[in-house]
């Protein structure tokens, strides 16, 4: 069986929850916090090393909130973010999204810079159509049976929470 995202999150919770000696899962805030916590570290490394940092702050709580939630659709930044907060490989954020993870740069052959701009035009066409192809992918439904089980999933989430308000 797939670990969803929000599989992954609540597992995560869970067992941090556990390590630290508490009988239930961490907030999400506490969670979130780690993600803070990097973002201030590579601030301060950047500022001793005069590197700047390359990339905008960390995405906000409510997103994290949302995945909780049955969000599915993620960034880079965002998958990256949730691997610190839950400290699991980035790998496992993307398996549990269902997003393939990346395998750095795609380069062309060097034989490609005789292409002239009409053949590059088509070569990136292609390519944009496979990407959209894959988009599309994306966004079917993962079987009637793995739907169900997240909508119910979904709905105990919420049933419990009120039940701790």
């Amino acid at each position: 069986m797939n670990e969803t995202l929000q599989d992954l999150m609540e597992r995560r919770l869970r067992e941090m929850g556990h390590r630290r000696g508490r009988g239930e899962s961490i907030s999400l805030r506490e969670a979130y916090q780690r993600v803070l916590d990097a973002r201030n570290r590579d601030e301060l490394e950047a500022a001793e090393t005069g590197v700047p940092l390359n990339q905008a702050g960390p995405p906000t709580y409510e997103v994290f909130r949302r995945i909780r939630n049955g969000h599915t659709r993620i960034t880079d930044t965002t998958a990256s973010a949730l691997a610190t907060m839950l400290d699991v490989p980035l790998s496992d954020v993307y398996r549990a999204a269902g997003i393939a993870p990346r395998l750095g740069r795609f380069e062309l052959p060097t034989r490609a810079d005789r292409l002239d701009q009409d053949q590059r035009k088509v070569v990136l066409s292609v390519v944009d159509a496979i990407l959209k192809a894959g988009e599309g992918d994306a966004k079917q439904p993962a079987g009637d049976e793995l739907d169900k089980r997240r909508k119910m999933q979904r709905v105990q989430t919420r049933a419990a929470r009120r039940d701790d308000s």
